[in-house]
């Protein structure tokens, strides 16, 4: 059937589509994909009070972390709270490294913490197959 033949047959009424339905599915898939889609973020712990650094850059991607908290007492923690010791980062790093082989390690630890704890965090890590480390610091303007 041509379109005049149409218009022949509905005589003073205009042909339109009705956009309701397809805005609903485009709000329907929005959600979705919201829902659906994770949120890669990290929390920082506010009680780890990191360094000051003269120079560094912030590194883009937060995917593929694993963030650990060093605190003064050279206790570790990881991003959600969960004190480990040295032999948990390793498994932790092993797992990591499984599922990821691009995983970092992100090191947030405290201005005041001893460097042999940091240390122990990163030779853990070196042992569980993950040798790429990120340290936290606050970068100062000059």
């Amino acid at each position: 059937m041509s379109a005049s033949s149409r218009k022949s047959l509905f005589p003073g009424r205009s042909l339109q589509v009705d956009m309701s339905p397809m805005i609903d599915l485009v709000f329907l898939l929005l959600i979705f994909f919201m829902v659906s889609s994770t949120m890669i973020t990290y929390r920082q712990d506010p009680n780890v009070k990191i360094p000051v650094a003269s120079a560094g850059k912030v590194p883009g991607l937060v995917q593929g972390r694993v963030v650990l908290n060093v605190y003064e007492d050279g206790t570790i923690k990881d991003e959600a709270g969960k004190v480990i010791d040295p032999a948990g980062v390793e498994d932790l790093m092993r797992g990591a490294k499984s599922a990821d082989p691009a995983v970092r390690l992100h090191v947030r630890a405290d201005r005041v913490a001893a460097h042999r704890f940091v240390k122990g965090v990163i030779d853990a890590s070196a042992k569980g197959g993950v040798v790429n480390v990120i340290f936290s610091t606050h970068v100062t303007d000059k």
